[in-house]
């Protein structure tokens, strides 16, 4: 009975994923990734699986409530400070807005759907190797709604920016360009120019628009500030690592950009919409 009653729930949340992604892919057909998704879980008879080697709990979790994923590097030391980082992140977002996310998830491209998360935090490792399933996971991820921000968590340079563009390459990313002023993610939540993490004074990247970008949303964000670390707390829900140069008010900062970047991802292109709305009232007063 159990398993059953999982199944009627992840249905129900497979239409209302597709729903949802339909809107933001601008009403292009998702039957095929559906479909794969609805016939896997009826071939289970019930005993539906769902990643991490058939644990029905990630499944579950990830349909109830929405959550941050984080890319599982193997690098303990890294996958520590990103799951810190989001579950800071998290807090903030409870403290300071009306999303109320989950506990975040670490995930395996080719092993764990990755369709429950809006949002990936992808730490670049020199080090991590994505395979030929694991890429195509990626692409169908990011053709289909999900975004993903990329961090070299180097200011720049060095052997991380040597490894995102082997992995532009390897998932067929287009060229990105700066975000400027007139970008959602300056306004989606709180209104800022700059996108400091634990670093500072680096470029932040996105799609051009009219690429892939969905609803207003760019799939590939990317930068090098940093930024799990200085959304990274301990127990205590104190700061785990230092900001350079700009100290705590540069922290502050850097949870701005991260609400900003959580909000644009859920919301869309709704902050940009805004520009319109002296026009709509006015055409209402008429």
């Amino acid at each position: 009975m159990t398993g059953w009653f999982f199944l009627a729930v992840l249905i129900l949340f497979l239409v209302d994923m597709a729903a949802g992604l339909w809107i933001r892919g601008g009403g292009k057909p998702l039957r095929s990734v559906v479909a794969s998704m609805l016939l896997a879980a009826m071939l289970s008879g019930g005993n539906v699986s769902v990643g991490h080697a058939a644990d029905e709990k990630f499944a579950r979790d990830s349909s109830l409530e929405t959550r941050l994923a984080y890319l599982e590097t193997g690098n303990a030391r890294v996958d520590d400070v990103s799951l810190r980082g989001l579950m800071g992140l998290t807090t903030m977002l409870a403290r300071r807005t009306a999303a109320e996310l989950g506990t975040p998830q670490a995930v395996e491209p080719g092993i764990d759907e990755l369709a429950f998360f809006p949002l990936i935090y992808w730490p670049v490792t020199p080090d991590y190797e994505l395979d030929d399933v694991s890429a195509l996971a990626v692409k169908e991820y990011l053709k289909n709604g999900g975004t993903v921000l990329f961090d070299t968590q180097d200011r720049g340079g060095g052997a991380q920016a040597t490894a995102l563009r082997d992995l532009s390459i390897r998932l067929d990313l287009p060229p990105l360009v700066p975000v400027d002023a007139g970008h959602v993610l300056t306004r989606s939540f709180y209104l800022m120019n700059q996108f400091p993490g634990r670093y500072a004074g680096t470029t932040l990247w996105v799609e051009r628009a009219g690429e892939r970008v969905n609803d207003g949303v760019s799939p590939i964000i990317a930068g090098s500030n940093d930024w799990a670390s200085a959304w990274a707390m301990d127990d205590a829900q104190r700061p785990m690592f230092p900001v350079v140069p700009g100290g705590e008010r540069q922290r502050e900062m850097a949870f701005r950009f991260g609400i900003n970047l959580v909000m644009y991802v859920l919301t869309g292109n709704y902050k940009a919409d805004q520009v319109h709305m002296p026009a709509i009232i006015k055409r209402l007063g008429q």
